[in-house]
């Protein structure tokens, strides 16, 4: 049986981690719960973060720190995670008013290689998150030290 690699084990011969990606402007106030995809990439050194489920898998053990910061036009709630359990969280609402406004939160967050971070959301009456041209969502990790 061919070994299959997992995400993070192209660990970086720089010995740096780092990922930045943004949310694509057609992915704006998504539907389901779990996982949000963070699809557009601007860095990705140790090719931890994959695009495609948004999920960031720990090359190489060590403390990180994350951050998101969501664009909200309603209510919008998001939760970091590891391994399944949530580290931390916001909820925004810019309601009544309705206007364009950001929400932030971050942490350091100890890692073992393989474990898997994560931006979960929130389904509907909390999904009120969104990208545009001028206006981006992004998720930032980076290995500290």
């Amino acid at each position: 049986m061919a070994y299959e690699p997992r995400r993070g084990d192209n660990y970086s011969p720089s010995g740096i981690v780092a990922f930045t990606a943004k949310l694509k402007v057609e992915d704006s106030y998504p539907c389901d719960s779990g996982a949000l995809k963070f699809a557009t990439v601007l860095v990705n050194e140790g090719a931890g973060y994959s695009p495609g489920t948004g999920i960031f898998t720990c090359p190489v053990d060590g403390f990180y720190h994350f951050t998101v910061h969501v664009s909200v036009y309603g209510r919008g709630q998001c939760a970091i995670f590891k391994n399944g359990e949530k580290v931390v969280s916001l909820y925004h609402t810019s309601l009544p008013d309705k206007c364009s406004q950001v929400a932030s939160t971050s942490s350091v967050i100890k890692l073992s290689k393989n474990d898997e971070v994560w931006v979960n959301i929130w389904g509907p009456g909390r999904n009120d998150i969104f990208a545009t041209e001028d206006n981006d969502t992004v998720f930032t990790g980076v290995r500290l030290g």
